[in-house]
């Protein structure tokens, strides 16, 4: 039986009239299927393979409600179930359409994988620059969130290549600390720059520092490698606190030296070709970068003699030849010493 015949069959006595002009005002009577409609007096049957849609019911006050009996009650109740929209019956998926839904799927897992290793990633470079647990994930949840620092213009350093972002930052620094490593991520590395790694941040800074050095030495006549050396001496401890972390969170051992010695000699390069200077002067200011960086303990004797070599076997010079062989016997009186001890 359907609600609405049990309506009608659970009425009690000598309600009918009462019920059915009920039903007619409530619209529970206009969902009775064909046969009990006719019998009610309503509107002829609906053919067999037609489903009419349930009518809308009224809805009742608490008043109204508590004149019907249980049974009314009942019916009433189900007939607004039955009037409601019913949820569209769930697609069967084709074979393909599977495929493709567990393809998406395992996709949205790996991503979701590969999310969780690159912030473990970034979290364990943040803590070789100087950062503690609680540091590091705040610093990490801020690059993530591409935050930009009070002041910013959004178009500031759109289009720049990694080289003038850097230098447009130094520009803007008055005094460095050691917070001037996290300014710089923030306002350089996650603006535009995501996919760069420290090493390529410390070689900008460095050719930077060597190009500025370079320029206010003469290049075109000999020039003594302490020379440049005595030039980067103020420059190279102003920026220490962003330069020594930066080394130090290059995890690769080649990497890191190379680096630096790298960034001399493109610094060098660059500058004699500007000042049309000497091929020996540009040599001479090789070492004096060199000697510099050791002055300042940027990076130890053993690695500043790694990348010596490496140029030395690409850029050959007798001054840098000498350099290498002063930093071999440094080391090794070093070693005689730790052994005496």
């Amino acid at each position: 039986l359907s609600f609405a015949q049990l309506f009608l069959l659970c009425m009690p006595s000598g309600a009918g009239i009462m019920s059915k002009g009920y039903l007619e005002e409530i619209g529970v009577l206009d969902s009775i299927p064909g046969p009990v409609a006719q019998e009610s007096g309503s509107a002829p049957s609906v053919p067999k393979d037609s489903v009419p849609a349930a009518a809308p019911v009224k809805e009742l006050s608490p008043e109204e409600l508590a004149k019907l009996s249980k049974e009314e009650r009942k019916a009433y109740h189900e007939a607004r179930r039955a009037a409601q929209p019913q949820p569209a019956a769930k697609k069967q998926l084709t074979k393909a359409e599977r495929r493709e839904e567990q393809e998406a799927q395992r996709k949205a897992k790996e991503e979701k994988t590969k999310k969780v290793g690159n912030d473990e990633e970034l979290l364990a470079e943040l803590k070789l620059q100087g950062l503690n647990e609680d540091q590091a994930r705040e610093m990490a949840k801020e690059m993530q969130q591409g935050e930009k620092l009070e002041g910013d213009d959004d178009d500031e350093g759109e289009g720049e290549d990694l080289g003038a972002s850097v230098a447009r930052w130094m520009s803007e620094q008055e005094e460095i600390t050691k917070e001037s490593l996290r300014d710089f991520n923030m306002k350089v590395r996650w603006q535009g720059h995501v996919n760069t790694l420290p090493a390529d941040h410390l070689g900008c800074i460095l050719k930077i520092l060597f190009k500025d050095a370079c320029a206010s030495c003469d290049l075109s006549g000999k020039l003594p490698p302490t020379a440049v050396a005595e030039k980067l001496k103020a420059p190279l401890a102003r920026w220490a606190p962003v330069l020594e972390p930066m080394y130090r969170s290059i995890d690769d051992v080649m990497l890191g030296p190379d680096c630096v010695c790298s960034a001399a000699t493109e610094a060098v390069n660059e500058a004699v070709q500007a000042s049309n200077g000497t091929e020996a002067a540009g040599a001479a200011a090789i070492v004096g970068c060199y000697m510099a960086l050791r002055e300042d303990d940027i990076l130890p004797d053993e690695e500043l003699l790694m990348g010596c070599r490496r140029i030395s076997s690409e850029h050959p010079s007798t001054v840098l030849e000498k350099f290498v062989e002063f930093l071999e016997d440094a080391l090794e009186d070093d070693s005689d010493e730790d052994e005496d001890e």
